[in-house]
């Protein structure tokens, strides 16, 4: 009986934990302050994504990255849990350019939050670019409406010569 008590206050912690974070999750907008914390999400997300096509040899760390003054003038808003960044979305005009959630929290939500957010945000119709391959990102954009319009076949660099596919998805 009381091991059965210990499991139940064990798995009714667990799911207040689990419901802290869905309900925790403040978007705001993006903060100087924030970069080292935003520049975290988007390294790991990014890897993870380079990872899953098999191109993690042209990884460059955000701050390194020859487009960050471009990512800076991005309209930025982060996901915030209890003060930390845990993801964030870009946006571009007319265009989502970027959206990242650090990998130990995907699949709660905040991929979710962050796109609502970027649509109140944008006029349509809006475009964006994912890796033909990257399923979970596509189906979270399909979720809310996006349609893939092309899908381009191309080599990364002169220096990468490496051969990826990637599709725009628009939603109208």
């Amino acid at each position: 009986m009381i091991e059965l008590k210990k499991q139940s206050i064990s798995y009714n912690k667990l799911m207040k934990e689990a419901h802290l974070v869905l309900t925790e999750v403040m978007i705001r907008k993006y903060k100087a302050e924030d970069f080292d914390e935003l520049a975290k999400v988007m390294d790991e997300g990014r890897m993870q994504e380079l990872e899953a096509e098999g191109m993690e040899q042209v990884f460059i760390s955000l701050k390194d990255a020859p487009y960050l003054k471009y990512f800076l003038s991005c309209d930025i808003y982060v996901a915030d849990v209890r003060g930390r960044v845990v993801g964030f979305v870009g946006l571009g005009r007319n265009r989502l350019e970027f959206l990242y959630v650090l990998p130990g929290m995907q699949g709660r939500g905040i991929g979710s939050t962050l796109m609502k957010t970027a649509l109140t945000k944008l006029p349509r119709p809006v475009k964006l670019a994912v890796f033909t391959d990257n399923e979970r990102a596509k189906n979270l954009y399909q979720k809310f409406g996006f349609k893939v319009t092309e899908t381009r076949t191309e080599k990364w660099s002169e220096e990468f010569p490496v051969v990826f596919s990637e599709d725009t998805m628009e939603l109208k």
